[in-house]
């Protein structure tokens, strides 16, 4: 009786491993992503995910997007790729296939390329330039001629 129980506690939990896709096991459910922009202060979206820059989100893998969009007033409204991908630990679900579903279905098969999201924001044409920061030196006038 204890041989048989061991058995199937042993083929049990086999079933339950291989049942999991590999990057289900081995790697998180989410991503940490750094999202910046120049100038900073800027207003972002990515995917459900908005914020003002800097700023550091934490994104399921399941919601991992294709770009992200950033405004500001005085600059265009900038959209940029984000590269995603596959994890490589999901290759290793060609062995167990049902994993292979449950990699893609729970979204634990997606990656980042690069975990950071950068944007230059180009000022809006006839913006006139930034006025310089408090302290900063004033520049003298020139004399009318």
């Amino acid at each position: 009786m204890r041989k048989g129980l061991t058995l199937r506690t042993a083929i049990a939990a086999a079933m339950i491993f291989f049942a999991a896709g590999c990057a289900t096991i081995f790697t998180s459910s989410t991503e940490h992503v750094t999202v910046n922009s120049d100038p900073s202060g800027a207003n972002f979206q990515y995917g459900p995910f908005n914020g003002t820059t800097p700023a550091q989100i934490e994104v399921p893998k399941k919601a991992l997007a294709s770009f992200a969009t950033f405004s500001k007033p005085g600059y265009q409204t900038t959209t940029v790729p984000v590269v995603t991908g596959i994890q490589g630990a999901t290759w290793w679900d060609i062995l167990f296939p049902i994993g292979f579903v449950i990699d893609f279905v729970s979204g634990n098969a997606n990656k980042l390329e690069t975990p950071v999201i950068t944007a230059t924001l180009t000022p809006n044409p006839g913006t006139p330039p930034a006025a310089p920061a408090a302290g900063s030196p004033t520049p003298a006038p020139t004399p009318a001629s």
